[in-house]
């Protein structure tokens, strides 16, 4: 093989490590990423007034940056603002756990990496639950206001249906309230997303697990401004941490489920 200036001076092409093969906004050494930071076990502040985040996703986008030769930046706002802040040019990079839907889609671009499911939670003593419908005629503690009540509603028409007795459901304002139902006795369980068990289970370890896992889930991912080439760069450095087994690592050190990131990525 030539030497690289040897190959130059003859006009021959040569290959050597591509420093460019990043995106444009990431040249400079910087990747700015908005995020709420409101999210345990994936993007959080670990006590009160730290000046850094921890969490699952930083860690992936501190692993993609470092792919790049760059530094993550991270630029904390309302969730609602997050993607407005892709169109101001505050952010290059939107990493929320933010779901990738197709309306989001049609203004920005979105590589998705992470599946998330619904699960029921349940006291870690708990050997006899397996399925929601165990929960017949038992006190399910559920945050108010979610999508969970009306799974529970719909679950126990069914178990009407069936002449079986229906779970009483209580609701309580906050997803640490609706746990503590559980901790003291006062609830047989709760349905959550596995993201926020995770985070339970690590906080209180052997006092919580996850009974049953939901077939349906809703995927997370990485949103950018409209440019394929970034794009596929974005997808690139997700699928090398995948395939190096980085990832893996990642989710076992948050207490997540191993397969929380065997997604498609298009």
């Amino acid at each position: 093989m030539l030497p690289l200036a040897a190959g130059i001076a003859m006009g021959i092409s040569v290959h050597a490590p591509a420093a460019a093969d990043k995106p444009k906004f990431a040249t400079e050494g910087t990747l700015k990423v908005c995020t709420a930071g409101d999210f345990p076990p994936m993007q959080y502040y670990k006590n009160p007034g730290d000046a850094n985040l921890v969490g699952f996703e930083i860690d992936v986008i501190d692993a993609i940056a470092k792919r790049w030769d760059a530094k993550a930046e991270f630029v904390v706002g309302d969730f609602k603002g997050l993607l407005p802040s892709l169109d101001s040019q505050r952010c290059d990079l939107v990493a929320s756990g933010i779901m990738i839907t197709p309306a989001r889609l049609e203004k920005y671009d979105g590589v998705p990496y992470f599946g998330s499911h619904v699960v029921l939670l349940v006291p870690g003593s708990d050997a006899d639950s397996k399925a929601p419908e165990d929960m017949s005629g038992k006190v399910m503690a559920i945050e108010a206001g979610t999508t969970y009540e009306k799974v529970i509603a719909d679950l126990n028409a069914k178990l009407a249906a069936g002449g079986k007795a229906p779970i009483q459901v209580q609701t309580y304002p906050s997803a640490s309230g609706v746990i503590e139902q559980i901790l003291v006795g006062r609830a047989a369980s709760t349905i959550t997303q596995d993201t926020t068990a995770a985070f339970r289970m690590m906080q209180m370890p052997n006092r919580l697990k996850v009974a049953y896992t939901y077939a349906d889930s809703e995927t997370y991912g990485i949103y950018m401004r409209k440019n394929p080439a970034d794009r596929a760069m974005v997808k690139d450095a997700i699928e090398a941490l995948q395939k190096s087994g980085e990832m893996k690592d990642l989710l076992a050190k948050w207490s997540l489920p191993a397969t929380s990131t065997d997604v498609p990525h298009d």
